[in-house]
């Protein structure tokens, strides 16, 4: 699997699980206790998309630098959440929530211009290579 599909993948399954968990917990009527998380699927099947997205970042820093890697998800993952958030879950934003996720985008697309980028590929090479 390649790079930019992995880092895809960890932020599709933890935006999945931010949202589930979101539908989860607004699910559950009366007291909140451990009882009634644990009867929600909604909970559980967060728990499993955060799990996927832990274990595709623990392969992407194998693959691409931390210091690509960790903003390059956690802005991907404040977009996505903040989109299906607005698109399905009818929440709001403000003009101004708009226009920091356009910056957060922007800044994707400059992390990730490095991550073809001849010096970014020497730098890579210094990092130690996955076993294969």
């Amino acid at each position: 699997m390649g790079r930019v599909t992995l880092l895809a993948a960890c932020i599709l399954f933890s935006a999945g699980a931010s949202v589930t968990l979101k539908l989860g917990i607004t699910s559950i009527v009366g007291q909140l206790s451990i009882i009634s998380l644990l009867k929600s699927p909604m909970i559980w099947f967060g728990g499993i998309c955060y799990s996927a997205a832990f274990l595709g970042y623990i392969y992407v820093l194998r693959l691409v630098p931390l210091s690509l890697a960790q903003p390059v998800i956690t802005a991907g993952v404040s977009i996505a959440t903040a989109l299906v958030a607005t698109l399905f879950l009818r929440e709001r934003m403000l003009p101004l929530n708009w226009a920091g996720l356009l910056l957060m985008c922007l800044g994707i697309f400059w992390l990730f211009g490095n991550l073809n980028d001849k010096k970014q590929a020497n730098i890579n090479k210094q990092l130690p290579s996955p076993a294969t």
